[in-house]
């Protein structure tokens, strides 16, 4: 059965490095892969508004967003030393060109239109 992160649109914000994702069992966030939880496809489906509203949540298969991740910089995380491997630095840079590719592989389309921050992004009324 497929797998799915839950991105949080709205924790993720334009001066983060890297694109915010849920815990396991809805326990917080994190931003590196191997700490995120992995949602199985009917879990998701059953609560679509929960998981995938657009305006606070998308979830995304687990092999897209597995592509996507990059090794971070180990200060910007705790807990880490330098005899750790790469892959428990792996996390998703937050850009314009990964928030279009997480939009577009979303579980299904959201109810609401996703409306990500990142570096460079159009700025809303009232910010």
């Amino acid at each position: 059965m497929k797998e799915y992160y839950v991105i949080s649109v709205a924790h993720t914000l334009r001066e983060h490095r890297y694109i915010t994702l849920w815990r396991p069992d809805d326990c917080g966030y994190c931003y590196r892969t191997i700490s995120a939880g992995k949602y199985a496809e009917a879990r998701v489906m059953s609560h679509l508004g929960y998981y995938n509203s657009g305006c606070s949540n998308i979830a995304v298969p687990v092999d897209i967003v597995d592509a996507m991740a990059r090794p971070g910089n180990p200060r910007d995380f705790d807990g880490i030393t330098l005899q750790m491997p790469v892959a428990v630095l792996l996390a998703v840079p937050n850009t314009g060109d990964n928030w279009r590719e997480l939009i577009l592989n979303t579980i299904e389309p959201p109810a609401y239109k996703v409306q990500p921050e990142y570096p460079g992004a159009r700025r809303r009324k009232g910010e």
